[in-house]
């Protein structure tokens, strides 16, 4: 076999972890807050500086914020529109279930399910900046 199983329930755990714990500290120390994050193309995300040493770039927290920020604006061109709006809603705007559902017209459980496969479909994106995927 050419590709191992993915490991669907833990994939999906470590995705959820990155957003509820790495995003938002990535966002502190880009600066930006989830006020500014309108949708996930993160249109107020500022560029790196390019003018900059070399060296002093890869020490910088801020630019390191902001070029991983950029790569998941960029990983979410592999998701489907209707699944970001999960990951927009739930970890973005931190809607409730109540809330999503009454956004979408999903039911919890269909939610969930869209919101499971957004994840998935993330993790696939991300690979070539963090390897979030794990497999059987």
């Amino acid at each position: 076999m050419l590709v191992h199983e993915l490991d669907d329930k833990v994939t999906i755990k470590k995705v959820r972890t990155f957003f509820e714990k790495d995003f938002p500290k990535l966002l502190n120390m880009a600066h930006i807050s989830y006020l500014d994050v309108k949708s996930p193309t993160l249109s107020n995300v500022p560029k790196a500086s390019t003018n900059e040493n070399n060296m002093d770039n890869k020490m910088n927290w801020h630019n390191y914020a902001i070029d991983i920020l950029n790569k998941v604006v960029k990983a979410f061109d592999g998701v489907s529109e209707k699944k970001r709006r999960f990951i927009e809603a739930r970890y973005f705007n931190h809607l409730t279930w109540y809330e999503i559902t009454d956004l979408t017209g999903y039911s919890r459980t269909q939610g969930s399910k869209i919101l499971n496969d957004a994840l998935i479909e993330f993790a696939w994106a991300f690979a070539d900046t963090e390897d979030l995927r794990v497999f059987k």
